[in-house]
């Protein structure tokens, strides 16, 4: 899914979402030029569907990304955000996050360059990614 943006792993982190069930993994990158880029996924199963949209709407109100908006056929709830920054280079950010019943999915990526990568390239690999973990994930 990303192997046309020229990215290298150079480090994982299963580290798991804190405080609540579920799995997540860091993916912490360099582009061909040597930026950094990371991608961050995780998979949340509150016990209930109640607190899975107390989780989504948190992930929401928590972020500094500017809210990009809904994203339709992501879940029951989607939305994106994203930001760009000049951190020494250009870095491009956006993260989608989605509930589906107790099943709350969120996915952040990263990539840094000469130029920003259009938030259009992110979102597409985002999606991917969403849809794959949604699909593979059951919910309650």
């Amino acid at each position: 899914m990303l192997a046309d943006l020229g990215l290298t792993v150079t480090r994982t982190d299963p580290t798991p979402p804190a405080v609540r069930p579920g799995a997540a993994c860091l993916f912490e990158m360099r582009t061909s030029k040597g930026y950094e880029a990371n991608l961050r996924v995780e998979a949340s199963t509150p016990g209930t569907v109640e607190e899975a949209r107390r989780l989504y709407r948190g992930t929401g109100q928590a972020t500094t990304m500017r809210r990009i908006g809904a994203v339709d056929g992501a879940g029951e709830e989607a939305e994106a955000f994203g930001k760009q920054s000049e951190p020494g280079f250009r870095y491009a950010e956006y993260m989608v996050h989605s509930r589906t019943g107790n099943l709350v999915v969120k996915v952040w990526l990263a990539v840094g360059g000469d130029s920003y990568v259009p938030t259009s390239t992110l979102a597409e690999k985002s999606l991917d990614i969403l849809a794959a973990i949604r699909s593979a994930v059951p919910t309650a």
